[in-house]
Parts: structure tokens; sequence; C-alpha cells
């Protein structure tokens, strides 16, 4: 029809259309689309609309009569407009298509199947009988209806092999007369149907590098995702695709260049120019980014490991605004990318994770993994998600690979979240699958049973089992994690032991700090576990059965374990204990190294003989979803303690909030608690700071009732410890604050010849039960006219008191700082500083006898003699001239000097003789 616009057309129509044939009808519908807008749109253009409306009526009147022909153009028409008004037009176009196939040519079928992509109708029975059509007549087809007829089909997503096989026999037939964007759809199209065939593929990169200058944008990024979606490898191709596209970014739409960002991604290609270059191409259309291309784009910067970019922000905050569209799979890709990208904003996950709780039934197993190993990796606990993860976990399990598993496992273990029935389904599927899992998922599964402590029960022999015979291809982070966790499980036997002491041996780069620990603490569990078997005490086994780490790693491993226990931070709930017990009556001390040196103890003392160590555990020692649960950490701490004679009472976070808020009644529950655990009723009799080896206990005799202790005034039986570590002193504040007088007379004393270092230890812990009694202690101080700090502590003069008694004493005002300091809450900041420094004047005379001290040792003090000319000493002793007796202690600059007056008072009265 010779018309010039729409309104003419549409004149025609309305006064002639009754007399219209089916060729009449389907050459006006023709014209519609070059009648059109460049864009072809008859949006917004009332006369376009109604035109094809009275048209399509026409059509759906007279379908029948239309010839192949004449429904395929029609048909092409409409879909070229994107616009049918009639919904059961093109369901009738199909119903009549059917009855004619036999009868439409190559182009028919191409532009009939084009055109209902477009009219978003898809007929699986007009598809197959198409497919039947192009199969036998695809030696009619031109490269172009080729192209479309693939591109049509992989649109729709319509799958057929046979048609798929003849059809990429005559694409290689056809390859080098394809068009630049018939290439494009068609190694998109075969991508698309998951197609790939070598051959094919290969001949048509090569067609495609021979005409890539005259690639439009989206056939650029088309081709690129194609590639990556088959797995096609032929890096000389991508890097010509990335080389065409990094000049033209702004040309492409945001669509093009997630794809190409993904397909870059997926192939493992990282190009930094143009990463860097999309990324700021990218942040500066955000606004006009979907769902998909944010998720999609963050996906492939975090795969390939791109994390120069300060603009991640401005992406977080686009993804906030659009969570609400995100799918599934979209809302974990981008949890995965921020975590992977170390962009671990609260703020950010939290609101990710409150979009995906109702969504995460629609989860895959891929995705469920990956949420969880993503907030385990941010650092991020959202109670919802976990719960909600954990049941979803629970529905899916049998569709998890032995990945799936480890990695789900590993999160929620990181996370401290427990579920029994979680942890046992992961198990069981993990046991099914063992056979395909890699030495990272055997290694990572056992670690997060190990930290939580769940049983391995039947399935224990086939994942160790795995684990034992994967140890040889594992990392140093995989092996060092799979025998500690193998240690923590009571699974490791001797003979794994000594396989992966072979396998750490030849590691070319050795272990890392935490490597060694990890590998160290496996080997104090396998030592316990041989004690514990053997039904003997650890102390009591041979050295030849207890084998140990290979040389130097052993001597390196032990170093840093020992280093460790004695680098400790003394936390306010573990002093709030401590000072708590000291109320009730019950002298303790903090950080005390076992006798081995490989533990610190955060409360310890005894108790008739017996050793007891006080755990204080903070909530992060116990699960996050079942605060009672502790972690195995504390489980197999407590029994290490106990190899070492320890008996070990564990004072939980939720244990000490339970106790009554005041303070009187907090110290009587602590020890009615401690009585209860240590199955210790009625009157403690003996208590007291615990001691080195076997040398005889430290103790005051406490006669009254249990209870009767624990409303005691504060102050009531502090006991200081002749055992001050190094840390202690550095880590105390200022002590203004000593108790006054003795508990009772000492003049027995002065008849002993000599006071051995336990009896020493004796005198000291009764100092300073109440107030206002005094003692003497015998006719001198020093009993020498040259003293010197070098003494025996085995063999002290009972002529009167030695120096080391005073240092005692000072030391101890060290220790009860801490401990008063949780009863008194708080100090003034300036009262503090300059009590610190006063310390460190004393520090610098007092650390080498304090090391001494620390290392466990009773026999050698080897103090250095210092010079009285020294200000510092003629400060706190007098004059350099000599010695003659306590009352030369000079009290007004030891007061000014020292540590405060209260101290000075307590030192001065129990000095004199």
């Amino acid at each position: 029809m010779n018309t010039h616009n729409m309104r003419e057309l549409h004149t025609i129509v309305r006064n002639m259309g009754d007399s219209f044939d089916f060729f009449n009808i389907s050459s006006a519908i023709a014209r519609v689309p070059k009648l059109a807008n460049p864009s072809n749109s008859v949006q917004g253009d009332a006369t376009a609309k109604a035109l094809v409306d009275d048209l399509a009526s026409l059509m759906a009147t007279h379908i029948n009569t239309f010839d192949a022909r004449g429904l395929a153009n029609a048909s092409w028409a409409l879909g070229k407009l994107k616009y049918a008004s009639n919904p059961k037009l093109p369901a009738l176009i199909a119903a009549a298509a059917m009855d004619k196939m036999e009868a439409f040519s190559a182009q028919n079928l191409s532009n009939l199947l084009w055109s209902f992509v477009y009219l978003h109708h898809r007929n699986d029975q007009l598809l197959t009988a198409v497919a039947q059509q192009v199969v036998s007549k695809v030696n009619d087809f031109k490269p172009q209806e080729l192209a479309n007829t693939m591109w049509a089909l992989a649109s729709m997503d319509y799958q057929n092999g046979t048609l798929m096989e003849v059809v990429s026999q005559r694409v290689l037939e056809l390859v080098d007369k394809f068009k630049e964007q018939e290439l494009s759809n068609l190694v998109w199209a075969f991508a698309k149907l998951h197609y790939y065939d070598e051959q094919l593929f290969g001949r048509l990169m090569s067609a495609v590098a021979g005409k890539l200058q005259h690639f439009l944008p989206q056939g650029v990024s088309n081709t690129a995702w194609a590639v990556a979606t088959a797995g096609h490898k032929d890096e000389q191709l991508f890097s010509q695709l990335l080389a065409k596209c990094k000049p033209q970014m702004a040309e492409y739409d945001v669509q093009g260049l997630s794809n190409m960002l993904w397909a870059a991604a997926t192939l493992g290609y990282k190009d930094e120019a143009f990463l860097a270059t999309a990324m700021q191409e990218l942040t500066s259309r955000l606004d006009r980014m979907s769902s998909q291309n944010l998720s999609n784009a963050l996906w492939a910067f975090a795969s390939l490991g791109y994390v120069g970019s300060s603009l991640l922000g401005s992406w977080a905050e686009a993804v906030q605004r659009k969570l609400d569209l995100f799918e599934p799979q979209g809302l974990s890709n981008t949890a995965w990318a921020f975590a992977k990208l170390n962009y671990h904003k609260p703020q950010l996950f939290e609101a990710i994770a409150n979009a995906s709780v109702s969504k995460l039934g629609s989860f895959t197993a891929q995705g469920l993994s990956n949420i969880a190993w993503a907030y385990a990796t941010a650092g991020v606990y959202h109670p919802a998600l976990m719960q909600q993860l954990a049941h979803q976990v629970c529905c899916q399990v049998s569709s998890f690979h032995a990945k799936h598993c480890s990695v789900t496992a590993w999160a929620l273990a990181t996370l401290r979240f427990y579920n029994a029935a979680t942890y046992q389904l992961l198990l069981e599927q993990f046991a099914v699958q063992i056979n395909s899992a890699e030495p990272q998922n055997v290694a990572n599964t056992l670690w997060a049973f190990a930290r939580t402590g769940h049983p391995m029960a039947e399935h224990s022999g086939s994942v160790v089992s795995a684990a034992k015979q994967l140890l040889p291809y594992m990392n140093q982070q995989e092996l060092c994690n799979t025998v500690w966790a193998l240690a923590v499980l009571d699974h490791l036997d001797l003979g794994t032991w000594q396989e992966f002491c072979r396998c750490i041996a030849g590691l070319q780069d050795g272990l890392t700090t935490e490597g060694q620990q990890q590998a160290y603490h496996a080997q104090l569990l396998l030592h316990s576990n041989t004690a514990r078997a053997a039904g003997m005490p650890l102390a009591s086994i041979p050295q030849g059965l207890l084998i140990p780490l290979p040389e130097p790693l052993h001597t390196s491993a032990k170093q840093l374990w020992l280093a460790s226990a004695k680098d400790v931070h003394i936390s306010k709930l573990q002093a709030d204990v401590s000072a708590a017990l000291q109320l009730a009556g019950i002298p303790n001390t903090m950080e005390w190294l076992t006798d081995d040196g490989l533990f610190s103890i955060d409360i310890a003392f005894e108790l008739d003989k017996l050793r007891i160590a006080v755990e204080v555990d903070g909530n992060h020692h116990y699960t996050n979803s079942m605060p009672q649960r502790p972690l195995s950490e504390v489980l197999v701490r407590r029994r290490l303690l106990q190899d070492r004679g320890w008996q070990v009472v564990n004072i939980s976070y939720l244990d000490w909030e339970s106790l009554p808020a005041d303070t009187a009644s907090k110290a009587a529950a602590l020890l009615q608690h401690l009585s209860v655990t240590l199955d210790h009723s009625g009157v403690w009799e003996q208590v007291g700071l615990p001691q080195r080896g076997h040398d005889a206990a430290a103790v005051c005799d406490l006669s009254r009732n249990a209870s009767q202790a624990a409303l005691a005034a504060p102050c009531a039986a502090y006991v200081p410890t002749l055992k001050v570590s190094t840390d202690a002193m550095q880590d105390g504040v200022g002590y203004d604050q000593a108790p006054q007088g003795l508990s009772g007379v000492l003049d027995s004393l002065d008849a002993a010849p000599a006071v051995g270092a336990s009896q020493l230890a004796a005198i000291v812990g009764s100092l300073g039960n109440s107030a206002g009694q005094t003692g003497t202690l015998g006719p001198s101080v020093w009993g020498s006219t040259d003293p010197v700090w070098g003494v025996n502590s085995s063999s002290v003069s009972c002529s009167g008191w030695d120096k080391n008694v005073v240092a005692d004493l000072l030391a101890l005002s060290q220790v009860q700082q801490q401990q008063l300091g949780a009863l008194q809450q708080l100090q003034a900041d300036q009262e503090q500083q300059q009590l610190q420094q006063e310390r460190l004047q004393l520090q610098q005379l007092q650390v080498p006898w304090i090391q001494s001290r620390a290392d466990g040792s009773s026999k050698s003090m080897a103090m250095p003699a210092f010079s009285w000319a020294d200000p510092l000493m003629q400060s706190l002793w007098g004059p350099a001239q000599g010695w003659s007796g306590p009352g030369q202690l000079r009290t007004d600059a030891f007061a000014d000097k020292a540590m405060g007056k209260s101290c000075r008072d307590g030192v001065l009265q129990y000095c004199k003789g």
C-alpha cells in the first residue's frame, strides 16, 4: 500500500477494511513499521495504536484465510512493533501456522520464530513443528535466516539436540558468509542453549576475529558472554575483545559492560586497566544499573580480586536502594562479593540479610553456602538469617555437594552458630559425598565439627579415613586444621600424627605462626589422649610414647606457645570474679602460669592442698545460638589443665550475670557455686595461693563458715603471692590502698635459725587480715652492714627481715591493685598517671628479680647489687654511708617517690622491729 503516514493508512483501513482479504491485511500490517517513528514503536501515538488495533481485529477475523507467507509477514510486523493489542492473536497465528507448516519457507520460518520472541508468546507445539521444518529444510537457510532462527530458539530457551547438530553443520558451511551481528547472535545462541562443539566455536571465533573491527558494542559483549558461558579457551581472542571494548566503553550500555565483566571473571582473565576503567564508568551510571547488573558486576570484581577501588561505598548505597528487586541468586552473589572485596560494613550486611530472610526458600545449594560464607567472612552475625538458613539447609541438604556441606559447616562454626539437626544432616550428606571431597573440603568440615564439638559418631570412620588419605595433598593450613580437628575430636592416632609430621617436614615454606600453634596444640591433645587411654597421669607416661613435632619445628612451636601463654589480658569480668572471691575470703591470683609454663590460668588458688583453676569465660567462648553451649576450646582447655593437676571450675558470663546484684550477696553466691562444682561443702579449712611444684602450700586458716566469709568486710583475707610476673607489673596501675596491720604476732620466728621459701610465703601471706594489729619481727632488719639484693631465698637470716620481704610487699601492691580496682570500679586519671610513674621507677630496680621469680624458680633471685649512691636508692633507703636499721627509712621521700601514703604506712609498720 502506497501510503505516506499513519493517518492516511488508518483512513483507508476504516473505510475499506471490511473488504480486505488476507493479502490486504498482511500488507497493511507490514506497512505500519515503515511509517512508525525511528524506534518502530507505536507507544505514545494514538493514531498508530488505533490502526494496529483495527488491523489486529481484521486479522483475527480472517486468520484461516492467511497463507504461510501472509502469516509470517504479519507476525514479523507485529513483532517489529512489539505490540499486540489482542492477547489472543499470537495463539491464533500459531494455530494457523501449524496447519500450513509444510508451506513455510526458510525465511517464513525464521520470521515467524523471530516475531514470537517480541510478542512474548511461547508455544511448544509450534516450536517443535518449526524445528522439524528447519531440520528438513536447513540447506535452504541463508546466513541471516539461520542466525535469526537460532537467536529466536535460544531466546525462548528451546532445546532440541537433533536440530542443534544439523544447524551446526550448516553453520560450518556458511561460517565465512555471516555478517558481524549474525556471528555474535549465533555464538550467543549456541552458548545460551548450552551447546558446545570445539570445532564449531573455533571456526566461529576465527570469523569473529577477522571482522571484530566492525563489531558494535552489543556484538562485542554478546560474544564475550558466549565465549565465557561455553567455556571456550581462546585467550588471544578474549584479549582482543577487551581491547575493542576499552576505548569505546562509554558507548556500551550497563548490561553490555556487566556482561563483559562477568565474562572476564568467568574465564579468570584479569586486566587491571580494563577493571579500573569499568569500575569508574559503571560508578558514574549506578542509577541505571538493574539489580542483576549490580550483582554480576560486583561478583566479577570480587572474583578477579579487584580490591583497589575506593568506590565500593557508592555501590553499597546503590545496592541498598534496590534490594527489594534482587533475585535470590543476586542477593547471594552480592553478599559474597562484598565479603570477598573486604567491604564488611554491618549496615550493608544487615540490609542484605533482611532482604534475604524471606527469599531463602528459593536459594540454591550454592546460594545458601555462598551467603553463609559471606556472613562468616564479614564477621556479621544476623540471628534471623542464620536460623532461616539452618532451616533451609535441612530442607535442601540432599542437593548439597561436598563443597556446599564444607563451606556451610565452616561458616556456621565461624559464626558460632549451632543447631544439632543442621550439623548432623550436613555430616551425613558430607559422608555420602566423601569420595568427591577435595582436601580443603575435608579440612574445613573437620574443623567446623571440632570447633562446635558436634560428635562424628558413626560417620567418623569414612570422614577420618578420607582425611588420612588426603593428608599428602593438603597445603599447610589444611594440614594444621585437619590434625587439630582430629585431636580435638579424639580421632588422632599415632600413625596419622606421624604422617602429619612427615607432610609438614616436606613443606617448602614451613608453617605459619598460627599453623605452628595449631600443630603444637594438637600435640598437647594427642599426649593427653594417650595418657587418658592408658589410664595414667600425663606425667607418668614414658616420653618415648609421646611423639613430638619434628625439630626444629617443635622448639619453635613450643616457644611460640610459651610466649602466647604470657601474652595475656585481664578482662573486667575476670577481675570482677577475682575481687568477689577475695571478698568471700578466698585469696587468689590472676593469670597464674602452670608449672610447665604452657597455660595461664585465669584465677588460681589452693583449697585443702588441691589446686583450683577458675576459668572465666566471656560470651565469645560460647555459641551465639545456644549461649549455654561452650565451644570445644573451653572443653579441651579444661582437659589440659586437669592433666596438669588442676581442679577446673568454669564461670561463664551467664553464670556471673545470674548472681545477685549486690556485692556481698554476689560473693556468697559465687562461693556457693564453687562449693557445688568442687563438691566441697561446709568449712573451707585451708585456702591460699597456689605454689610452685611440690612446695608446701601458702595457706591462711579460714575457720569461718564459707557463707560467713562471704559476708565479711572487703579486704578481709588478702594474701599476696611471691611470684609476680613481669606482665602483671606492666599491666598494673598504681595502688594506693594497702592492708593495714598484721594478722598475728610473729615473734616465734626469732628462735628459728632460718626461714625457707614456703615459710616466708606463709609469713607474707598472713599480712593484712585485720586492721590495727602489730607484730615484732626481731631486733634488726638486715643483719648486715653491706646489704646485697642477691640473697638465696631458701636460707634467709632470721635475725630480722630481709630486703626481699620489703620487695615482696612492694610487688604485692601491684597484684592487689588489680583486685581492689575491680572492687573500687574506678580511680581518678590524674592519680593513675602519677602512681604509674612511681611504679615504673621501682620497676627499673625490680624487673630482673621479678623475672627470675616468674620462671617458677624459688632458688635463685640473682638480683644485681645497686649503688647506694643512686638518687632513687637514697630517696627510698637513706644515705650511702651504711644502714643501721629500719628507723632510717626516709618516710618523706618514700611518700613522694614511691607508692603512696597508705602503702608507705603499711610497709613501715611491717618493717619496724
